[in-house]
Order: structure tokens, then C-alpha cells, then sequence
């Protein structure tokens, strides 16, 4: 993520002297974010807005504001954060150690897991829009993960199950299932000899996954039209600043990049 260390030094002298409030978030933070999660978003979906029409350009242009809205809601959670740790501190420097390190967290360490999702949800999203093109010639899907060390318990039941294009269990448990998920659906063609997972099994499966996935990932980014969903935390907002909140916090959307 572009943002100097200069910029993060004005950026906490600007929160201890009162000039950044949640009510006055960093503009160049705002946007720091914003393009950094936009470069996943575009080399996920396979180009920016200048490279696609139709529909696809509208669910490009869905998941691009999203990612503007997901980044002024980043943008107040850290600043609100960073606002809390000044009463506690008796000098500059030992606010700067704790501030940092809160910094760090939010755009270093957490940056690249959503870096991550957005590249992820995103390639997704636009698989989405070709199974839906595709649906008369290709009706079936099939999950597909990465069977290693690594997989993850969430996946390894869905591993294998097929469903029609329009079956519900897509709607909440199309990829990706959790941070880092490396799986994919797979499209079948329809002269294929095909077997479908019967519904009782994955009723089972979609059951216990009610408990393990959570919310925020239980959505299909290529039909809901955006990468992070009103159950990330992030959007849980303060009761006295839900209305900045709906006004994406005065932060400006930019029409163009």
C-alpha cells in the first residue's frame, strides 16, 4: 500500500491534535486503501473499466464501489482506534509505539489477507457472470478445492459436490468460503454423465456449515455484486455515526480511476 512514513507521522500528529476525527477521516488513507485493494479487485476480474461492456462492466463498476465503501469503513475503524489510544498515552513517542503498531495492523497484516479476498472474490465474480452465460450449454457446477496440508475443514466436505447452475447452495457457499480459500467451481458440460450430490447430503453439509463459515463470507460475489458484505466487521459502525456511515463517511467515490 502506497502511504510514506511521513504521511503516517501526519497522520497521527493530525489524530492527537484533534484535526482527524471519525468525523474528519484522512482522505489520502481513504484512497491509499482504496487502490490497493482495487489492484486486486481488477487483476482478479481480468481488467479495469476500461476493458469490459455490459453486464460485466456493471458488476465490475458494483464491485469497484464496494471496495470504495469497504475502504472509508477501514479508514474509520483505524482512526477511531488510533483516536482511543491517545487518552492513554503520557508523551508523543509512546503514543507513536502504540499507534504504529495498530497501524501495522490494520495495513500491513490485515491488508494482505483483503488484498487477497478482493483478487479472490473477484475472480469469482466474473467466473459467476460466465456460468450465468453459459448455464443452457454448461447447467452444472462443481466444487473444487485443493485437497493438501493445507485445506481447509470448511472446504474438504464441499470437495466434489454437484449442483445445478441455480441450485441455492451457491447463493451462500460459492467460493471463496473463508480468508485465503483456494477453491474454485467448476462448470460441467451438459451431454456429461453426470451425478448429482443428492439434497439430504447437502443439507448436511450446508448445516454444519451454517456454523463454521463466517457471515461475511456467506454470499456469492458474482450474483450479490460486491466483495466484502454488511457482516464484516467493519461496517459495524457506532449508533451515533450510522448516518456518516450511509454517506460512506463523507469520502468521495471517485467516477473514474
Amino acid at each position: 500500500m502506497k502511504y510514506t512514513d511521513k504521511q503516517i507521522i501526519e497522520l497521527l500528529y493530525g489524530i492527537v491534535e484533534g484535526i482527524i476525527t471519525v468525523n474528519n477521516l484522512p482522505k489520502d488513507l481513504y484512497i491509499a486503501i482504496a487502490e490497493y485493494l482495487k489492484k486486486g479487485l481488477y487483476e482478479g476480474f481480468g481488467g479495469n473499466l476500461v476493458d469490459f461492456g455490459g453486464k460485466d462492466l456493471k458488476l465490475l463498476k458494483e464491485l469497484r464501489e464496494n471496495i470504495y465503501i469497504f475502504s472509508g469503513a477501514k479508514t474509520y475503524q483505524q482512526v477511531r482506534e488510533l483516536t482511543n489510544l491517545v487518552a492513554e498515552a503520557q508523551t508523543f513517542s509512546d503514543y507513536k509505539k502504540k499507534a504504529i503498531d495498530v497501524y501495522d495492523t490494520y495495513n500491513k497484516v490485515w491488508a494482505e489477507a483483503e488484498y487477497n479476498t478482493a483478487k479472490g472474490q473477484a475472480q469469482n465474480a466474473i467466473l459467476w457472470s460466465e456460468f450465468e452465460k453459459d448455464k443452457k450449454n454448461f447447467p452444472y457446477l462443481k466444487y473444487s478445492a485443493v485437497i493438501d496440508k493445507n485445506t481447509s475443514d470448511i472446504c474438504k466436505p464441499l470437495n466434489g459436490v454437484i449442483r445445478k447452475v441455480d441450485d441455492q447452495l451457491w447463493n451462500k457457499y460459492s467460493p471463496l468460503n473463508h480468508f485465503n480459500c483456494r477453491c474454485t467451481l467448476e462448470k460441467i458440460d451438459k451431454y456429461d454423465d453426470v451425478v448429482l450430490t443428492p439434497k439430504y447430503k447437502v443439507d448436511d453439509i450446508t448445516k454444519e456449515l451454517d456454523k463454521t463459515v463466517q457471515n461475511e463470507f456467506k454470499m456469492n460475489p458474482g450474483k450479490d455484486g460486491y466483495i466484502f458484505n454488511e457482516n464484516h466487521p467493519y461496517f459495524t459502525v457506532k449508533k451515533e455515526h450510522r448516518g456518516l456511515a450511509r454517506q460512506n463517511f463523507g469520502l468521495e467515490i471517485p467516477e473514474k480511476d
